[in-house]
């Protein structure tokens, strides 16, 4: 069975390849530094989200101070520019931090931060537009910025725990912004992951040094792939020209369900993230796992009336809704929680759990979607609409 996708698909910004901006192909290896003989070690960070540019990052480490630059595309595309010191055993001496609008540092200036010793202790001096605030600085050993998007911070941490300590801790702790501890863990592979405390792991690869040589983020709710480059293979300059005025928006927007079929209303709320050139089942959404079924926040399902599905009753209320996608369907599971993070699930909780059937589309769904629809015989269907498939689910009115 081939199913219709809907008519209008909204059209994303156009990618850029890998390749538009690079003078060659190659990764960055942790012998090309692109350091000068007696300067810094330099180095830059490429993330895409799907087939679109995240941010890009460029580095330059000396032996206890890190100078960086970063391009972000979120709701408006932003230059920041970072200098933090360390002394010798990785307590925070020095940090300077400011974010421009726009590909460059020639925009307007939105926020700075910067470390100011006082005769009181250390203080974090934050300004944003007209607005000054002050806070008594503390922050442990081998602390770092934590910056959102960013990743230089990490590979700073994992450094100095290196020179200071002999190896990789099991945390590296941030300051600034929200600040919060990102738990850091060796798999069986050698492979590192690193745990954001509400987005979830990602994995890493790094070297003896703490160098990140590269990061897959599908494990997080970011779903993001971090390479890492020569510092000379991203051009600055042409970086923030091309995507100045080009934001990449919402990472995953908001659906909504509001639909009324068989004679029941039904409504909710989900996350709506876009395929961006990536492969979806699988690939992004492996089989057999456990998927919040959207984005952000637990997905919201409510009806008004008592449906039917797999013989068993599911009374009228509000919901959350989740899978697991396999190969030739999988489950859909309603489950009494509601308005949790969407890495929060207690199968306990479970009201029902049905078997979905699935079809392949016979055109590209880029933006996923939550449907009710009519079966044509007084009943309706549950459908998960996303990249060439649709996962499905037949109901009745009880």
């Amino acid at each position: 069975m081939t199913r219709t996708a809907p008519s209008s698909t909204p059209v994303s910004f156009a990618a850029l390849s890998l390749f538009a901006l690079l003078a060659s192909g190659c990764a960055y290896s942790a012998g090309d530094s692109g350091a000068a003989p007696d300067g810094p070690e330099r180095a830059a960070y490429l993330t895409l989200f799907g087939d679109d540019t995240l941010a890009v990052e460029w580095m330059a480490f000396d032996e206890r101070s890190v100078n960086a630059q970063a391009l972000v595309r979120g709701s408006r595309t932003t230059w920041s520019e970072f200098h933090l010191e360390t002394g010798p055993e990785g307590s925070v001496t020095a940090y300077d931090a400011r974010t421009w609008a726009g590909g460059s540092s020639q925009g307007e200036l939105l926020s700075s931060e910067r470390l100011e010793r006082t005769d009181s202790g250390p203080v974090m001096v934050t300004t944003r537009g007209e607005n000054e605030s002050r806070r008594a600085f503390e922050a442990g050993p081998c602390a770092v910025p934590f910056v959102d998007m960013l990743h230089w911070g990490f590979e700073a941490s994992m450094r100095c725990q290196r020179a200071t300590q002999g190896g990789i801790g099991e945390a590296v702790e941030t300051f600034s912004g929200r600040g919060a501890t990102f738990p850091l863990a060796r798999n069986d592979d050698g492979s590192w992951s690193l745990t954001h405390p509400t987005r979830g792991p990602s994995t890493m690869h790094v070297d003896e040094a703490g160098r990140i040589l590269d990061l897959d983020g599908t494990g997080s709710t970011r779903a993001y792939d971090l390479r890492r480059m020569a510092w000379d293979d991203l051009a600055q300059a042409a970086y923030g020209a091309m995507f100045a005025d080009r934001p990449l928006g919402e990472l995953s927007g908001r659906g909504e369900i509001d639909d009324e079929v068989a004679g029941v209303r039904f409504w909710g709320d989900y996350g709506a993230p876009r395929k961006r050139g990536r492969d979806i089942f699988p690939g992004l959404l492996a089989y057999g796992v456990w998927w919040r079924t959207g984005a952000n926040a637990s997905t919201t399902f409510g009806f008004d009336h008592d449906i039917v599905i797999d013989g068993e009753t599911i009374p009228a209320g509000e919901y959350s809704l989740s899978s697991i996608p396999e190969e030739n369907g999988g489950t859909l599971i309603i489950n009494r929680n509601t308005g949790q993070g969407g890495q929060s699930f207690d199968a306990s909780e479970d009201q029902a759990r049905a078997r979905m059937r699935r079809d392949r589309l016979d055109s590209t769904v880029e933006v996923f979607q939550i449907r009710v629809v009519p079966d044509g015989q007084g009943g309706g269907c549950v459908e998960l609409r996303w990249d060439d498939t649709v996962y499905w689910v037949p109901f009745t009115v009880g």
